[in-house]
Parts: structure tokens; sequence; C-alpha cells
């Protein structure tokens, strides 16, 4: 997984030391990295693409913001949609990820 749990717990203003949520966290911030990739059509890596995947990319800090809005709005909003906020991913996390779009001719 791309991003940390550190990062996540950051993101969504949780303490360091408080542990019971971690493996939700991780399981969110996984999800995320995999709608990420799924919606780009692209695998993310951390450090460098290998040569055999040549529509790889390497996480820019615009993919990786979004993947956090993502993990705080799963954490936050247990649920697809509620009555407030009619959506399932927040507003900015398109915007981020719709130019490394790679889209197959």
């Amino acid at each position: 997984m791309l991003l940390t749990l550190d990062e996540m717990k950051q993101q969504c203003r949780i303490e360091p030391d408080f542990t019971e949520e971690d493996d939700l966290l991780n399981q969110i911030g996984s999800a995320a990295q995999i709608r990420t990739e799924t919606r780009i059509n692209r695998k993310l890596y951390a450090d460098e693409v290998p040569d055999l995947d040549p529509e790889g990319l390497v996480l820019p800090d615009d993919v990786k913001q979004a993947m956090l809005l993502l993990v705080g709005y799963w954490y936050e909003s247990r649920v697809a949609v509620n009555d407030f906020e009619q959506a399932e991913a927040p507003l900015g996390y398109n915007w981020l990820v719709d130019p490394y779009r790679h889209i197959p001719l």
C-alpha cells in the first residue's frame, strides 16, 4: 500500500497512539488505492515504474492527496451516500486524478 498509517491518521485527525482502528484505516487505504488505480486505469508505484508496465505511474502528490481525501471521507462517512451529502467521493477526487487517466484506444 502506498499510503502509510501515519499519513492516514493525520488526514483523519486521529492521534498516533490511538490504535483501535488501525486495521480499518489500512483497509480503507487499500481500497482507496485500488479505487484510484481502477479510475486512472494505471498501476501506481512508490519509487519507479517497472519496465514491464509502460502505463505505470510513480505516485504524484496530487493523486496521493486524492487518495487521502477518499480515506478521510470513507472514515467519516461509512455509508455510500447520506442525507446531507449525496456523493460517493469527495468533490475534488475526480478533479485530482482524472488528468492521469489512461484511456486505451
